[in-house]
């Protein structure tokens, strides 16, 4: 059964906020409702993942399907249909349908943060690093205080990395600390997103030299936010590991002692082995 993530009811909940701020008509109207509907559907998933049967959802998306094609006939132009019909497109796997959605989405409103970001990610998943990254760049310069989009660049930053250096578009150095910025960036602008800073931590190891001292810091201020359950001890077996790295191996041990979750055990182990080598 096709599973959608929550943020996307809060993105379409704004497109169609949009779409009502320019248009007022029969279209707008016509939209909202395939737009709500839609929404309804997220947002049942979401209440109840079972709710729906994989003949029954994949009618109903199909539905959608067919009743965005017939909006976008008669209004060609509509560029936040256009963003809702590849979203929606993206999520049952029609990507290059998706794509030319996005790019004339594009062609008609080049200052479209969401549009930028889709294109790049589409480019990105192509292998497409060089051509993606302009687009990225773009969707947070658009959309500075959104932080998935700087999360997006560095998550590009990091799986293009070869190439880019190869390439010449970046030296090693010059990519470590884009990287760095951009994840940092993301985790400023949200910082009760759990996903977000726990990537900037990983990032201080992802360098060429890694940054010890800083993932110790991000760690210990990550962990002074919470006192128990398994993302504590993830959190701790990162600040563990790292105090092995730079030479504090008692207490990278003490720490391990904190960390009894059956799923960390193994992890744990491996961290013990690797602070016995240093």
């Amino acid at each position: 059964m096709l599973r959608f993530q929550q943020k996307f009811i809060a993105l379409l909940l704004f497109f169609f906020a949009s779409s009502l701020s320019a248009q007022t008509d029969f279209a707008a109207e016509r939209l909202l409702t395939i737009a709500t509907t839609e929404e309804a559907i997220y947002k049942k998933i979401a209440e109840d993942p079972d709710f729906y049967n994989d003949v029954d959802l994949e009618r109903r998306i199909n539905e959608l399907v067919q009743s965005y094609r017939g909006y976008l006939v008669d209004n060609p132009d509509d560029v936040n249909a256009l963003i809702l019909y590849g979203k929606l497109l993206r999520r049952v796997g029609e990507r290059e349908q998706a794509f030319n959605a996005f790019l004339k989405a594009d062609e008609l409103d080049p200052e479209i943060a969401v549009v930028k970001q889709q294109i790049g990610t589409h480019l990105a998943e192509e292998g497409r690093g060089k051509a993606a990254l302009p687009f990225y760049l773009q969707a947070a310069d658009l959309a500075p205080e959104v932080g998935i989009y700087h999360f997006g660049l560095g998550q590009l930053l990091y799986q293009s990395r070869d190439d880019f250096i190869s390439e010449g578009l970046f030296t090693r150095d010059a990519l470590d600390r884009e990287m760095v910025k951009a994840f940092r960036e993301a985790a400023l602008l949200e910082p009760d997103n759990f996903d977000f800073q726990m990537r900037l931590g990983e990032a201080y190891y992802d360098q060429a030299s890694p940054d010890w001292k800083s993932a110790l810091l991000h760690w210990k201020k990550m962990s002074e936010n919470m006192t128990e359950g398994i993302d504590f001890e993830v959190i701790t077996l990162h600040r563990a590991r790292v105090l092995g790295k730079l030479g504090r191996a008692q207490e990278a041990r003490e720490l391990c002692k904190d960390v009894q979750h059956p799923k960390l055990q193994k992890s744990k182990q491996e961290v013990l082995s690797e602070i016995a080598l240093h």
